[in-house]
């Protein structure tokens, strides 16, 4: 088993906090937040490439500027095992939310080309993934909520 990638739009970090420890920790996702579960595309890297892409810049780890919100002060606790909680930024959600529909076949033809993919990129299924994003996001900031990632190993 990989690790799990849930991504999800909240009205804030409080609320997502409130969530988790009322449920042990378990995925927030449609419980009662709605959002997107994926497996293998991680909020700094992978999905960092897509947005890039769709920006015209080349990725650098400065692109995502995702934070930590869960558990609090899990930067500071090495020994934690998951799951854990990243809030993506503003930026990143809009660029998101900004990509046009014409555009997406494109992106996703170039970002199944990602390494990270180690050559199985589909770009079929990345296309459904791409009007996904587009949906959660533009949702997100049309509620002026945030975009987050549960992650658990």
């Amino acid at each position: 088993m990989g690790i799990l990638y849930d991504y999800f739009r909240a009205p804030g970090d409080d609320a997502v906090r409130r969530r988790l420890d009322e449920n042990d920790a378990m995925s927030p996702l449609d419980d009662p937040f709605p959002g997107i579960a994926l497996k293998t595309i991680d909020p700094t890297v992978i999905l960092g490439q897509l947005i890039a892409a769709a920006l015209g810049r080349g990725w650098d780890v400065d692109l995502m500027k995702d934070r930590l919100i869960w558990p609090e002060g899990g930067e500071q606790d090495p020994g934690h095992e998951g799951p854990w909680v990243t809030r993506l930024s503003d930026q990143a959600r809009d660029a998101l939310a900004g990509i046009p529909a014409d555009r997406v076949p494109a992106l996703a033809e170039q970002w199944a080309t990602a390494e990270e993919f180690h050559g199985y990129g589909d770009p079929e299924y990345l296309r459904e993934v791409i009007t996904d994003f587009i949906a959660l996001t533009m949702q997100a900031g049309e509620r002026n909520e945030a975009v987050y990632c549960w992650i658990c190993l």
